[in-house]
């Protein structure tokens, strides 16, 4: 769907399933079909909209080329244990040794990607937060996070799932990232040096899912029992927070 400035939403494409969009701001893929996913938008749109059906994490870094969450068998193929990489011809390939090794040893995998301003690219995983450079070189921006105020519910109402579960995220300049801590009902910030501190709490049967940054605003998509099976009902709210904190709705999906 996409919202205009006035609050309208209209629908650009209804898919059979989607989890993850990618935008593609110069348009590096809008004449070439990305392998595994989808470019939505018209040939030859700037910018480009890729779209993951599956649960493969995307994201197209400064370098023009898409990211994805990748492995655990085949490392080129979506999944969640790895990060490869596809380039507008077509050619695909492993990003970083060191992320599978810090993976394993974390017990964890990847569950958001997004752009980096450093020649990077950023990684959510359950647990924590990662700056993937170009090179494969890797730096813990911080594991555990632990989010403060935490309303504990875990992913398929499972108690064995990690906290916080973060999926969505946006960085900034400066290394600044945003995150949805999706079974703690939250949205923190984490700075350069890794301090978390919660922005935004959402009540029950909300959660988040999703972050991005426009301006001094933060928009944040939630879905009701995102932890939970479809059959408990997902309906999807947009709401925004200002430079102030003051907090608003922007669109809601019935």
């Amino acid at each position: 769907m996409k919202l205009d400035p006035s609050g309208r939403l209209t629908i650009i494409r209804s898919v059979p399933d989607g989890h993850w969009l990618a935008l593609d701001q110069a348009g590096s893929f809008s004449n070439s079909q990305p392998r595994y996913f989808e470019r939505i938008t018209p040939d030859g749109s700037v910018p480009a909209l890729i779209l993951a059906g599956g649960g493969s994490p995307i994201a197209v870094g400064s370098d023009g080329a898409l990211y994805y969450a990748s492995g655990p068998g085949d490392t080129l193929s979506p999944g969640g244990l790895a990060l490869a990489k596809t380039l507008p011809n077509g050619l695909q390939q492993s990003v970083s040794e060191a992320l599978k090794q810090i993976l394993r040893e974390w017990d964890d995998g990847i569950t958001g990607l997004a752009a980096g301003p450093d020649q990077s690219v950023y990684a959510a995983t359950w647990t924590g937060l990662l700056r993937i450079r170009f090179d494969g070189t890797v730096t813990v921006v911080r594991h555990p996070v632990t989010v403060p105020q935490c309303d504990p519910d875990p992913a398929d109402h499972k108690p064995g799932n990690k906290l916080p579960y973060l999926r969505g995220i946006a960085v900034l300049p400066g290394g600044i990232i945003y995150a949805a801590a999706t079974s703690c009902h939250a949205v923190v910030r984490v700075d350069a040096r890794g301090a978390v501190r919660t922005v935004l709490k959402a009540e029950r049967p909300w959660s988040p899912t999703g972050v991005a940054v426009h301006g001094d605003d933060l928009y944040v998509l939630e879905y009701t029992n995102a932890n939970g099976p479809a059959t408990e009902g997902w309906r999807p709210r947009v709401r925004k927070v200002d430079s102030t904190g003051r907090v608003s709705m922007v669109a809601s999906v019935p």
